[in-house]
């Protein structure tokens, strides 16, 4: 009788709780038709109860299957918010990472504490592990200049990546690295923006640490008044291995950055000179339509400086188009057409074009396409849709 009488409370319980949820979601599907035959897809469902909101999405991938299962838990503990992720390899299958982030506001101030965690060693997954540490911030707003304070332990505010691979390569990438991991001071981190200098001209500047001494820092005066209206922004950040410069030009809604790569080239203690990696070149018109030009002179170099792996085989160049306007239902559609140059053995040294259209047809539906031709070479093809509910 107990038993019962125990059963049917837990059920009614479950009952009151299930009515006052909500649900949400969605489903991404790419299907690639070229060169190729494969499906990927991509499934969320998220329950709403109570400020909570608990969900899960799960990935697969073409003959690989399902790859990556993530876990998403997130609300007000109190005075904090709390969000947590925890990410699982079905195909090993095991437990991955997780990261945490806790935030609690006083006035002006704001703290927030990130956690992170990687399993053990998985092959085709990562090696190294387990791992884990924390990062602290701390965020005030001081008369209009806003300075942040990050302090590392066994963990750091850098991109961590996860990749399997499997017949394709997959990855996965969260904000905060826990490596080395531990409980001792790993880095520190000195952010203030829009510090007043002069003449309606602004400072940010970031200055960063390791235990090893100094790491980085990057100096951007904005707003510096050339004439007729015009400014500019101009940024010079200085690693233990490179020097970055770049020039923001603003007039009437039209702008222009240039970007140099290099890096400071020494012979002992003398300084000799910099050496130049490339350059980018975007010109803006509007709030999305714009023009970039991108030219390594030592791509290997390039690449590592800017960590994205950006060209194929001999290329060294490319020129970008960027579109946009107004699409179904309020929202907007975007094209994007790139060119891929290399120095010689093709007309005008053109190696390899790519287009990337979204397009939305409803509310809550959007079409993808991605098209890209190598001259000598196989195309790909791929179509692809977003569903949410």
């Amino acid at each position: 009788m107990k038993a019962r009488l125990w059963l049917s409370l837990v059920v009614c319980v479950s009952a009151v709780a299930a009515a006052q949820m909500t649900f949400s979601g969605s489903w991404s599907a790419k299907v690639n038709l070229l060169p190729t035959i494969s499906i990927d897809n991509q499934l969320t469902l998220t329950a709403d109860w109570s400020g909570w909101k608990v969900g899960g999405t799960a990935e697969f991938f073409g003959t690989d299957g399902y790859v990556w299962q993530t876990v998403t838990v997130g609300g007000m503990f109190g005075p904090a918010k709390t969000e947590w992720t925890v990410l699982f390899g079905p195909l090993a299958p095991a437990y991955l990472y997780t990261l945490g982030k806790t935030t609690f506001s006083w006035g002006g101030l704001e703290l927030d504490l990130y956690t992170a965690h990687v399993g053990p060693t998985i092959p085709g997954y990562f090696f190294g592990g387990p791992s884990g540490g924390a990062v602290v911030v701390a965020k005030a707003d001081l008369g209009g200049t806003k300075v942040s304070l990050a302090a590392g332990f066994g963990a750091s505010l850098s991109p961590f990546t996860i990749t399997f691979t499997g017949v394709g390569t997959y990855t996965k990438t969260y904000p905060v690295d826990p490596f080395p991991g531990g409980s001792s001071f790993t880095n520190l981190k000195i952010d203030a923006t829009g510090i007043p200098f002069c003449c309606g001209v602004t400072l940010d500047s970031a200055l960063t640490f390791t235990k090893a001494g100094f790491d980085a820092l990057s100096l951007t005066l904005k707003g510096v008044p050339l004439c007729c209206g015009v400014t500019f922004d101009t940024t010079v950040r200085y690693t233990t291995t490179a020097k970055t410069v770049a020039v923001t030009p603003r007039w009437k809604g039209i702008e222009g950055c240039l970007a140099v790569y290099g890096d400071a080239v020494f012979v002992g203690n003398t300084w000799q000179g910099i050496a130049i990696y490339g350059f980018k070149v975007r010109c803006a018109l509007g709030e999305c339509n714009y023009l970039e030009l991108l030219t390594a002179l030592n791509v290997a170099a390039l690449e590592a400086l800017l960590e994205e792996d950006i060209f194929q085989g001999p290329e060294f160049e490319y020129l970008k188009l960027g579109f946009c306007g107004a699409g179904c239902c309020g929202g907007k559609y975007t094209l994007t057409l790139t060119s891929y140059f290399q120095p010689m053995g093709s007309l005008f040294g053109l190696r390899r074009l790519e287009a990337v259209a979204k397009v939305p047809v409803m509310a809550n539906f959007t079409l993808d396409l991605v098209l890209g031709v190598t001259v000598g070479g196989p195309a790909s093809l791929a179509l692809g849709w977003t569903f949410t509910f």
